[in-house]
């Protein structure tokens, strides 16, 4: 297969190059006998500053880009370990106070402003809805808040959007528990919303999915509740949450039974104890 040689006004350096590129055609002209000669016989041409063989690529920058970039990434990381430490410490502050006092620091109180903080307390709202939905969405309210003066420009405005949708996500819950079925709808329309701005995490779209199906009994529609936890069940399993998705297939037989249907929740509670004995069999020992 005949050789294709670069055109003599590349060789000069008449003609500048991508790095990439020059790096190729370097490579060619070391190799290649007859283009070394038309370099050489080029010569006062080829000392000057375009000349090919004089170029070398320079690693010293890239280096030192990447070095930076990793450095962020140390730090960063180093910030969020840091961050989570401090959550809990925070959370035991910021809920001995009033509550309307809460409120106050929860907009204007910088030490507060921590994403890690902000999910203990959707993690609280979570664990007290269904006993006081009122105490539950009040601490996601509080959350939103929060979430609404975190600095987008270090968390990423998508994460921020997911973190939102969260909040909303669990006030809507709490008002489903508290029979406010029309306000849980408001709220679960606007977790909709802030999700399809955030990171497009399949376990956040999952959990919004399980908060409307569980609506969706609350307000007797039964078929729709089922297509939404047969959704959930297959996200989550595209997610490999198979523990979830065996909730939600528990979940699923519970519908169906209120459809009149036992022998089809019979079937589906098999699944989810296959499931569950996947999520929790032990790792296979490597072999001696």
């Amino acid at each position: 297969m005949p050789r294709i040689h670069p055109h003599p006004e590349v060789l000069a350096g008449g003609i500048q190059l991508l790095p990439g590129d020059q790096g190729r055609l370097l490579r060619h002209v070391q190799g290649c006998p007859s283009c070394r000669r038309k370099l050489e016989e080029r010569e006062p041409a080829a000392r000057g500053e375009g000349n090919v063989l004089s170029w070398r690529p320079s690693e010293a920058p890239v280096s030192r880009a990447i070095e930076g970039v990793l450095k962020g990434l140390r730090s960063r990381a180093q910030a969020v370990a840091r961050e989570r430490a401090e959550a809990p410490a925070l959370l035991a502050e910021l809920l001995g106070h009033r509550v309307e006092r809460q409120q106050i620091l929860a907009r204007n109180s910088r030490r507060f402003r921590s994403l890690a903080l902000c999910g203990l307390l959707l993690q609280r709202s979570h664990e007290v809805s269904v006993d006081d939905p009122g105490q539950g969405e009040r601490l996601a309210a509080l959350a939103l808040e929060l979430a609404g003066f975190l600095d987008d420009g270090w968390y990423g405005e998508r994460v921020l959007a997911d973190a939102r949708g969260r909040c909303w996500s669990l006030i809507g819950n709490a008002r489903r528990i508290a029979a406010d079925l029309p306000g849980a709808e408001e709220a679960l329309l606007r977790a909709e919303a802030d999700l399809d701005r955030g990171t497009g995490d399949l376990t956040e779209k999952a959990q919004l999915l399980v908060y409307k199906a569980f609506l969706r009994q609350a307000q007797h529609r039964l078929d729709e509740a089922a297509v939404l936890f047969r959704r959930t069940v297959s996200i989550f399993l595209s997610a490999g949450e198979p523990l979830q998705a065996a909730e939600s297939i528990v979940e699923l037989a519970l519908v169906e039974r209120g459809r009149g249907e036992p022998e089809k929740a019979i079937q589906i509670l098999a699944r989810a104890n296959t499931l569950i004995g996947l999520a929790v069999e032990p790792a296979p020992r490597a072999s001696p």
